[in-house]
């Protein structure tokens, strides 16, 4: 696919492009973004023999600065770094081989500590991390149908599960969000088992005390049936407070605002094959992790829907931003 991608952009070099969709035509991409202006994390699950690491520390001109590195086929899945250039990241096993660990490392790679019984006996299948403003990590279980927070000590502060009289959920991405006012929210995304009829969701919930439940603020629910299925991924929470979430089942991004679809893109799918997590940059482009096989650069993104750019990074799940320097920004390693 990526040798397809880079063929696509080297016909790609008119100044302006025609847009065909009704759309009206920007500016070609320039580009205007230092490549260390900011990193991501890439975390990853590649299969045994590709040439790709669980998790990678990427500059914005895609090229692989750090990373780490397991002994077997575990992959990783969220990433969150600190300002003394550490990292903690959620480790997990490929099934049939359920395990799933949150892990500490240092700048160089070497492991700090290691924390999974509070994953009930490795029975797990980890999809997304995120820190609350109380230093608690929030994980997304997904056979075990429920977020957790847990403490850095391994402290379990709750328990949030998404079976119910139905059935059962799989939760599969998680964000966070904390606005000008201090309230916390997370967002969900699940998948129903199956060709259930029932359907898959995003919701948003209010963060409480540090031990007590959050409260469901608002739903958004697909289409039932197999031929309706979203399969959404990494939800992303926008400056405003509303969410971006990649339906993977149909290579499409879409917009919720309160519950409601604004929109999806690209309008017609086909450009994207299986997008699994979106990152907004600060020139308005995204990068989108697509088909657990690339990272690619988007320009004008809520139009012509133009690929600038393609790396190869072999397995991808979730994609992380690191503002990197000084000022408000964090290390970043290469």
């Amino acid at each position: 696919m990526t040798n397809l991608l880079f063929a696509f952009l080297a016909c790609e070099s008119e100044d302006v492009a025609v847009d065909d969709s009704g759309h009206d035509t920007a500016p070609a991409f320039v580009e205007t973004l230092d490549p260390d202006q900011l990193h991501i994390l890439a975390a990853s699950s590649p299969a045994l023999g590709d040439p790709g690491h669980p998790l990678a520390e990427l500059s914005l001109d895609l090229e692989v600065r750090w990373s780490v590195d397991f002994d077997n086929g575990d992959g990783t899945a969220g990433a969150v770094r600190f300002d003394n250039g550490e990292t903690v990241y959620v480790r997990t096993a490929l099934p049939p081989n359920f395990f799933s660990s949150l892990e500490r490392v240092a700048a160089d790679g070497t492991l700090l500590w290691t924390q999974h019984a509070f994953f009930s006996d490795n029975l797990s299948f980890a999809h997304g991390l995120v820190r609350t403003p109380d230093g608690d990590y929030l994980i997304a279980d997904t056979i075990l149908s429920r977020v957790l927070s847990v403490s850095e000590e391994g402290v379990v502060q709750w328990e949030l599960s998404f079976r119910d009289e139905g059935g059962a959920r799989l939760p599969n991405g998680i964000d966070l969000q904390t606005d000008s006012s201090g309230v916390t929210r997370i967002v969900v995304s699940q998948l129903v088992p199956g060709s259930a009829a029932r359907s898959d969701q995003i919701e948003v919930y209010r963060l409480g005390g540090r031990t007590e439940l959050p409260t469901l603020e608002w739903s958004f629910v697909g289409g039932s049936g197999p031929t309706e299925r979203l399969w959404p991924h990494g939800p992303r929470f926008m400056e405003d407070g509303t969410v971006m979430v990649s339906y993977a089942a149909r290579g499409q991004i879409g917009h919720l605002v309160e519950g409601v679809e604004e929109w999806r893109v690209p309008e017609v799918p086909g450009v994207l094959a299986f997008p699994r997590d979106t990152v907004v940059l600060p020139d308005g482009s995204w990068l989108v992790a697509d088909a657990a096989e690339e990272v690619l650069r988007v320009h004008d993104p809520l139009g012509r829907f133009e690929i600038v750019g393609a790396a190869y990074v072999p397995g991808v799940f979730g994609l992380t931003s690191v503002t990197c320097g000084e000022g408000g920004g964090l290390p970043c390693l290469d």
